[in-house]
């Protein structure tokens, strides 16, 4: 339990961390083009972990370098899509969508191992959705095509937490983690050349702060947090906690942006933890087997 315990700290942590992160790529697009941000963005936040961390690159392989581009590779769909559709929609919808991952996860794992979820596991699940909802969504809601959008941020997501929590079992989770986000900058520069006009940098102050917190928060600080929570925690429990996002991001919304937090949403946060503590707390007997959980 106290493993489970640890990761499910760090993937709080982690989520904390993105809950800024739909704000900050939003504002950062009025000066930057997509793929522009995307490859300095995950650039600078993997040169960063390699000047820390240099020395636990020496002892690389061929699995590693393909674990790591499997990874990126989600990585870059999934952030490309929440980025897109940033654009055609509110940044409390795309953190709605976004906590879709918590959906799509125990299904795709169940169609991938035939490993249905547990009653808790769902219960959790629905528990969160409604607190977000509660949060996120208008009395009027529909869905545009920035919805649609991130909801394929979403399921492409789901995939990258779930080949992480299988990958970091066999390699160093830092520099798994800090890998893969060479492959998504590279991504970035491929598709600047041939889809944008010209490659450029932020041009305020206020542009590189944002790109700042992008790299260095959400992209090094928090895929550490991440894959490391993900050693000690399974991918379907970790996306619970992750699904609590949309609470971190009307916290940012009203502490950067000053947009007032509703009793809807006060509810909504509440229970958003209620179902995030149903997945977190141990069942019966699983005190006695503490160092079995992973």
């Amino acid at each position: 339990m106290k493993r489970t315990l640890t990761g499910d700290i760090m993937m709080l942590a982690a989520t904390m961390i993105f809950g800024a992160m739909t704000i900050f790529s939003k504002q950062i697009l009025a000066e930057l083009e997509v793929f522009n941000m995307v490859a300095l963005r995950f650039l600078i936040a993997f040169a960063a972990c390699y000047a820390i961390f240099h020395s636990r690159y020496r002892i690389m392989s061929r699995e590693l370098t393909l674990h790591a581009g499997i990874l990126g590779t989600f990585l870059f769909v999934s952030y490309l899509c929440m980025v897109v559709g940033c654009k055609y929609t509110t940044a409390s919808n795309a953190g709605f969508m976004m906590s879709l991952v918590a959906f799509f996860t125990p299904l795709i794992i169940w169609a991938m191992d035939r490993k249905a979820p547990g009653i808790r596991q769902m219960a959790s699940v629905f528990i969160t959705l409604i607190g977000v909802g509660l949060m996120c969504l208008s009395a009027d809601f529909t869905l545009n095509k920035g919805d649609m959008v991130c909801i394929l941020s979403a399921f492409f997501y789901s995939f990258q937490m779930i080949f992480t929590e299988r990958y970091a079992e066999r390699h160093d989770p830092v520099v798994l983690g800090t890998y893969q986000l060479i492959f998504v900058s590279v991504y970035g520069f491929i598709f600047s050349l041939m889809l944008e006009d010209g490659f450029t940098l932020p041009q305020s102050a206020a542009g590189w702060g944002q790109l700042m917190y992008l790299a260095l928060g959400c992209g090094a600080l928090g895929f550490i947090l991440q894959t490391s929570a993900e050693k000690y925690s399974s991918a379907g429990h970790a996306t619970v906690v992750y699904a609590s996002q949309p609470v971190f991001v009307a916290v940012f919304s009203y502490l950067l942006l000053g947009e007032p937090i509703s009793l809807r949403q006060i509810a909504g946060i509440v229970i958003v933890f209620a179902g995030v503590l149903i997945t977190v707390k141990p069942e019966r007997g699983q005190e006695d087997n503490a160092g079995k959980c992973v």
